[in-house]
Parts: structure tokens; sequence; C-alpha cells
């Protein structure tokens, strides 16, 4: 399997290179449902107890602040 990337709003960029990266991938696609992120509002597809999508995480992780 040649390397792939995917993207999601859970993790953000996968970059695929083997089938366990992919089954993981399908998985986490298979257990994510539509809902609204807690901080931009945005419709995401997440995991069910998720409450911010990546990008929003992301924004947190560096110190920002992804509800203003």
């Amino acid at each position: 399997m040649t390397g792939r990337i995917y993207a999601d709003d859970n993790f953000g960029v996968y970059h695929i290179e083997d089938e366990y990266d992919l089954d993981f991938y399908h998985q986490v696609q298979s257990e994510s449902v539509w809902k609204k992120c807690n901080a931009c509002g945005q419709s995401v597809k997440l995991r069910p107890d998720y409450g911010i999508c990546n990008s929003c995480a992301e924004i947190l992780e560096r110190g920002g602040d992804p509800y203003a």
C-alpha cells in the first residue's frame, strides 16, 4: 500500500501507510456522528464523546481561543 492522505474532523490529517492505519481511520469514521462544534459552531462529523473539531483543538493547543 502506498501512502495516502485522509482528513477528518476528529484528528485532522492522517498519513495512511498501512492497512492498520486505514482500518483505524475507517473505524473512527464509522463511530462519528454529525454534530455542531462547541467552539466554532460548524457542522462536523465527530466521535460522540468529542465536543470540538480538530481545527479548534489545534488552536487551543497553540494557545489561541477558538471560541472568540
